[in-house]
């Protein structure tokens, strides 16, 4: 990485995932009002994960395994399109780990 916000490209399917959730969580919100939570949380994590932020990766981590316990409930017919599109946010940033997690070190070595 050449900055410390050099965002590696395999993120931005991520990112792109997360944008797609927005727009569906904001078309539905009219319909049902609580699906602006999960897109307030959606607009958080795309400007988080953007800037390589430990919490955005936790609470991505956290937030796309809790997706999977929620639809068990739901039973909707798109449980499993929905589960995949899931996938699409979550590999990319367990993959990009490493990203998230040396940002400071990084910052301090930039610095020092």
């Amino acid at each position: 990485m050449t900055s410390k916000y050099a965002i590696p490209l395999v993120l931005w399917i991520s990112i792109v995932s997360l944008a797609i959730f927005s727009v569906f969580h904001f078309i539905i919100g009219f319909e049902k009002p609580t699906q602006f939570i999960s897109l307030a949380i959606n607009i958080l994590l795309i400007f988080g994960i953007i800037q390589l932020k430990k919490w955005a990766y936790f609470l991505t981590i956290f937030v796309s395994l809790l997706a999977p316990i929620i639809l068990i409930f739901q039973l909707s017919g798109y449980s499993i399109i929905i589960l995949i599109l899931n996938l699409t946010v979550l590999v990319p940033v367990l993959i990009c780990t490493k990203s998230f997690i040396n940002t400071t070190s990084t910052v301090s070595s930039v610095t020092n």
